[in-house]
C-alpha cells in the first residue's frame, strides 16, 4: 500500500474518493435528521449509501490509475535505470521545492474557482425560489472544497518540504521526487508533448502533457518541474535533448 501511496496519480483520487464519501455521510445525515427520520434509516441512509458507492468508486479508480505500468517504472528507476538521478543538498533541495511549489498553487487555485462557481450558482438557484437546491448547493460545495484540498495535501510538495534534502529520479514514464511521490508524464489519455528549459537563478526542466478526458476533449498542463542541482545544467541540457529526439519524437 505504502507502494501505490507513492503513486500521486492514485493517491490523489483515493483520498478524494474517501473524503467526498465524508461529506456524503455528514451531509445526509444532517439532513435525515432535520426530517426527524428513524433512527436505523439515518444509519443506513448516511452510512450506508455512501460506503456502498465507496465500495464500488475506489476499485475503479485504482485500476482506471493504471498502477502497475508506474509501479514497474519506479522499481527501474530506484534500480538505477532512471534517465537521470539527482541528490540535492539543502539549498537545492528547498529550490526545488519552491518550483514545485509553483505548479501546485496553480493546480490548486483552478480547483478552488470550480468549487466556488459551482457551489454558488446551485446556492443561488435554490435561495431565488428551488429550497432542495440550497441543499445539493452546499453538498457539491463541500465535495470540490474538499478536492481542493486533497490537491494541495496530496502533491508531491508538502512531504518535500518537509525534509531538508531528497532526490529527483527522471524517466520517460515519471518523474519520481522522494520524498514526494511519484507523478506520471505517460499513461492511456496522457501524453508527454513538450519538455522544457527555464532559465533562472536555478534552472528548471518543465514537462507538459496533454490529457484527454472521456469526453474527447483535451487540455496541457505542466506534470512536474525539476530544479536542476547547481553543477548538473549540462547534465540537464543533455537529459532535455534526450527527451526531444526519443521520447518527443516517437509520439509525434
Amino acid at each position: 500500500m505504502k507502494r501505490l501511496f507513492s503513486l500521486v496519480h492514485v493517491r490523489t483520487p483515493i483520498l478524494g474518493a474517501l473524503g467526498s464519501c465524508l461529506v456524503m455521510v455528514v451531509a445526509i445525515g444532517v439532513q435525515f435528521v432535520a426530517w426527524d427520520s428513524d433512527p436505523a434509516m439515518i444509519w443506513g441512509a448516511a452510512v450506508g449509501v455512501p460506503l456502498a458507492a465507496l465500495a464500488v468508486v475506489l476499485p475503479v479508480v485504482v485500476w482506471a490509475s493504471q498502477p502497475r505500468l508506474h509501479l514497474d517504472d519506479l522499481d527501474r528507476m530506484l534500480a538505477g535505470q532512471a534517465r537521470a538521478h539527482w541528490r540535492y543538498d539543502e539549498a537545492d533541495w528547498r529550490a526545488a521545492n519552491e518550483a514545485e511549489a509553483r505548479r501546485d498553487r496553480r493546480s490548486a487555485h483552478a480547483a478552488a474557482w470550480t468549487a466556488l462557481v459551482i457551489g454558488l450558482v446551485i446556492l443561488g438557484a435554490g435561495l431565488l425560489g428551488a429550497p432542495g437546491l440550497v441543499f445539493a448547493g452546499a453538498m457539491i460545495t463541500a465535495i470540490y472544497l474538499v478536492l481542493f484540498a486533497v490537491v494541495a495535501v496530496a502533491g508531491t510538495g508538502p512531504a518535500a518540504r518537509r525534509a531538508t534534502t531528497g532526490e529527483i529520479f527522471v524517466s520517460p514514464l515519471g518523474v519520481y521526487r522522494r520524498p514526494g511521490g511519484y507523478v506520471m508524464l505517460l499513461a492511456v489519455g496522457v501524453g508527454l508533448v513538450a519538455v522544457e528549459l527555464v532559465e533562472g537563478d536555478v534552472l528548471v526542466i518543465r514537462f507538459i502533457v496533454q490529457v484527454m478526458n472521456r469526453f474527447g476533449t483535451r487540455r496541457l498542463e505542466t506534470a512536474a518541474e525539476v530544479a536542476v542541482p547547481r553543477g548538473r545544467e549540462a547534465e540537464a541540457r543533455a537529459l532535455v535533448e534526450r527527451f526531444r529526439t526519443e521520447v518527443l519524437a516517437e509520439t509525434r
